[in-house]
């Protein structure tokens, strides 16, 4: 066992993008080329499979039916009325999303590795909260009509409910419209009735998500979305108990950031939750969620990972259940620059990686290090690893990690003839 355990996912999108020339300041970072320009994003693509990326993800990160259709409304000159247009509009953002399977899809020589992108809801705010988490109600706890940032008499903006009854309920009702949020983006891909784009998707990847009552909407989300698919790709006969696997089941990760090697989430108290209470978060079982077959981290300096990565092994030891199948470690992080999403600008601190290989040999000593953990009976903590990058890492850094995976797990099998 060795390096088949291990995949490689791609690099960022927006900012390959950006450095490629293309602009990433609509309210879709650049997604739209999936509709004006396809070929372009195609390209992007077969740029990371060529690199090594044996895991694609889609450019659909920001993107949702919602600000699709006022894309597509603002960019067209149809003479329609508003009725007919809503409608046709619809249709389209439904199909731009299912497009973006087809185009990672078709980059592939061989074995395609589709993984659809889905951002948290903070992604789709002005300025993007995906690293504060600090949502407006009734998706968070913040008066949406509260003074802007810049006022005075700003109330403080938050990112946990009170632990008071109404707190609880007001958290409830969040995750009940987070839960919607992305359940209708997905349904967008349960197209026809033999799955055509269903079919083509190997995971779903629900990334950078700041909050712990998010996380728990995408786990409920989850849940909603197999029974859907089970009862349309099934005719509701199938007699599906959990245990085996279908097609129509889809795998899906979530991962989260740590801007300043904490996760976002605050407690009532102020202090940044713990791994453990993250873990616990993504793992328990629940009757009306689903638990996801990777979890990890993206979207952080790599600065912190070596240490994030030890707690998240430590702490899954801690709740390891029996029958229950461990999770695939997912890791992407950011290729060590800051990002302000005011300015909308990237800072290079002093202490960045220098090129694509000092990169990707900092993140294989995790990798590494993941991989040796076992438990007493030598079986490993983990299922497996994804391992890739996120902003400002592109085909460099990924062909640096294939190489230096290539070479890890070469000169050890050469090692043990």
């Amino acid at each position: 066992m060795g390096r088949e355990r291990i995949q490689i996912l791609d690099g960022g999108m927006g900012t390959t993008l950006e450095s490629l020339g293309h602009s990433v300041y609509s309210d879709l970072w650049g997604s739209e080329l999936l509709y004006t320009n396809p070929s372009a994003m195609q390209s992007i693509h077969k740029g990371y499979v060529e690199a090594g990326a044996d895991l694609v993800e889609t450019c659909t990160y920001q993107l949702t039916p919602a600000n699709l259709q006022s894309y597509l409304s603002s960019s067209s000159s149809t003479t329609n009325s508003s009725e007919e247009y809503k409608e046709q509009s619809s249709s389209s953002s439904s199909s731009i999303i299912r497009s973006s399977v087809h185009v990672v899809h078709d980059s592939f020589h061989e074995e395609p590795g589709v993984v659809f992108s889905c951002g948290p809801y903070g992604s789709t705010l002005k300025p993007g909260a995906e690293y504060s988490g600090i949502y407006p109600s009734p998706y968070g706890p913040n008066d949406p009509n509260d003074p802007s940032d810049s006022s005075e008499t700003k109330t403080d903006k938050v990112n946990y409910f009170s632990t008071t009854e109404e707190g609880k309920a007001q958290e409830e009702n969040a995750i009940r419209h987070l839960t919607r949020f992305h359940l209708d983006k997905l349904i967008c891909l349960l197209d026809d009735d033999e799955g055509e784009v269903w079919k083509k998707i190997d995971w779903i990847a629900f990334e950078t998500i700041p909050l712990l009552y998010e996380i728990k909407a995408i786990r409920r989300c989850m849940k909603t979305l197999n029974e859907i698919a089970r009862n349309k790709y099934t005719n509701g006969h199938s007699q599906y108990d959990g245990t085996e696997k279908q097609w129509y089941i889809k795998k899906f990760w979530i991962t989260c950031p740590f801007p300043n090697g904490q996760h976002p989430q605050l407690t009532p108290e102020g202090k940044n939750i713990s791994i453990d209470t993250l873990l616990h978060t993504l793992l328990n079982p629940h009757e009306d969620q689903e638990i996801p077959n990777g979890i990890g981290i993206n979207c952080t300096n790599p600065l912190y990972v070596p240490q994030l990565s030890s707690q998240f092994t430590k702490q899954l030891n801690k709740i390891r259940r029996a029958k229950q199948e461990q999770p695939v470690f997912v890791l992407y992080p950011d290729g060590g620059q800051v990002y302000d999403v005011h300015t909308k600008s990237w800072s290079t601190p002093l202490d960045s990686p220098g090129n694509a290989m000092e990169w990707s040999k900092g993140v294989l000593e995790v990798v590494h290090s993941i991989e040796q953990d076992k438990n007493d009976d030598d079986q490993y903590t983990w299922d497996g690893v994804i391992v890739g990058g996120c902003c400002k890492t592109s085909f460099g850094e990924i062909k640096a990690l294939k190489i230096g995976l290539d070479e890890l797990y070469g000169m050890r099998f050469a090692n043990n003839i």
